[in-house]
């Protein structure tokens, strides 16, 4: 482990997972938005786009789940904002889910459920990232 990596306090590394959940949860949103936009694509370039954009899709999701587990072991360390974590990474798994049953059934109510994990998400992530300055601005005891 480097030094800087070393350096970085718990509730800057909050920040930082708080802060790639929000920027991971914006591009699947656009990513999301262009392929309801495609629809059901006609001619070669449509498909291949529509192609890319859906495993963009997925393969953010995947990091999404990811970096909310990464985002709750943050907040155990730094010793806040865990509930909103654990809720986070119950969100995200949920939409995960959600958007799984999209690709494999077509149904519109699982998109549905995207799209409001997708703003519960964004919530919570805003909120562990607010509250990772509250713990910045305790003055250390002694």
């Amino acid at each position: 482990m480097s030094a800087s990596a070393a350096a970085v306090n718990p509730s800057e590394s909050l920040r930082r997972r708080s802060r790639e959940a929000l920027y991971a949860l914006a591009v699947q949103f656009l990513l999301g938005m262009a392929a309801n936009l495609i629809g059901e694509p006609e001619g070669t370039f449509a498909v291949v786009f529509d192609t890319i954009v859906i495993i963009l899709h997925i393969l953010i999701a995947i990091g999404l789940v990811l970096i909310s587990i990464r985002a709750l072991l943050a907040a155990r360390a730094a010793g806040i904002g865990q509930r909103l974590a654990l809720w986070g990474l119950v969100v995200i798994v949920v939409t995960f889910l959600a958007g799984v049953g999209t690709v494999i059934s077509g149904n519109e109510w699982a998109s549905y459920v995207m799209a409001v994990g997708f703003l519960v998400a964004a919530a919570i992530y805003g909120a562990t990232f607010f509250a990772s300055y509250r713990l910045a601005s305790v003055p250390p005891q002694g």
